[in-house]
């Protein structure tokens, strides 16, 4: 008999128990399946599903690579399962941890573990990929090595938050305490702003919240006549607090472009 774990679970088929390996990322679960069936089965472990901590301080993890078990009758196993944290602000679980099997996550991170399940790409960009829609961080905080891999990952995530594809990437970096907090550093922001120059002027490159206030002026430098040209960023971020702003390069006459960004 094939069908999958929900299926397998409700019509009591199946017994499930699940345990931390110690840590937030990739093969971090450990789950054991017990038939308790007269016939052989064949069970789908589903991408998508949200395995619940019992210990409210430590996170949920949302598995993001389907497996096919194979069970003999009243056969038991244990194996490894491939997940993410989908709670940042609860503590990193340690070594033993307990698990409910629970059910399968919202309509949204179901499609993004589909979505991982049939493609690969660095543990940090999957990692920040589920807190995007788990924690409504910016699609521009997933990054990796292979950028131009990695910005169809953000574009999906974009679509499925329904917000716009960002022009930059933020570079962050992750602590992990031994008491399992994380906290989250952001480090500095890259990317490109296009823009186009009618005579060699003097300009400032300047950053403003949301309030329209000036937060930061970054550098000043002289702008040669040109079109179209790139301006190439990588603007130190680390202490800005959480909201809404725009670079703005221009001379004293000219806005020459400007971007938006969130952290």
């Amino acid at each position: 008999m094939r069908l999958n774990l929900q299926s397998a679970l409700n019509k009591k088929l199946v017994e499930a128990k699940v345990s931390s390996l110690g840590g937030y990322q990739g093969f971090c679960i450990h789950l054991t399946l017990k038939s308790l069936s007269k016939d052989s089965l064949i069970i789908l472990v589903e991408a998508g599903r949200r395995l619940n901590s019992l210990d409210d301080k430590n996170q949920d993890i949302l598995i993001v690579k389907e497996q096919i078990i194979a069970l003999r009758t009243r056969e038991q196993k244990s194996f490894d399962v491939k997940g993410y944290c989908c709670q940042a602000h609860n503590h990193s679980p340690y070594k033993g941890a307990k698990y409910d099997i629970n059910k399968l996550a919202d309509s949204n991170l179901v499609c993004l573990a589909n979505y991982l399940n049939a493609n690969e790409f660095d543990t940090n960009a999957e990692q920040e990929a589920v807190w995007a829609l788990s924690d409504k961080r910016p699609a521009a905080n997933i990054t990796g090595t292979n950028d131009s891999l990695i910005q169809g990952l953000r574009e999906r995530i974009a679509l499925i938050k329904g917000e716009k594809i960002p022009w930059y990437r933020i570079i962050s970096k992750k602590f992990v305490f031994d008491n399992g907090v994380i906290t989250i550093v952001n480090l500095k922001l890259q990317g490109v702003l296009s823009y186009s120059n009618e005579k060699e002027d003097y300009a400032t490159l300047t950053v403003i919240n949301e309030k329209g206030l000036l937060v930061c002026r970054v550098q000043s430098e002289w702008i040669k006549i040109c079109v179209n040209e790139n301006y190439k960023l990588d603007l130190p971020i680390k202490g800005l607090a959480k909201g809404k702003y725009t670079i703005e390069l221009k001379t004293p006459e000219k806005l020459l472009t400007k971007g938006d960004f969130e952290i």
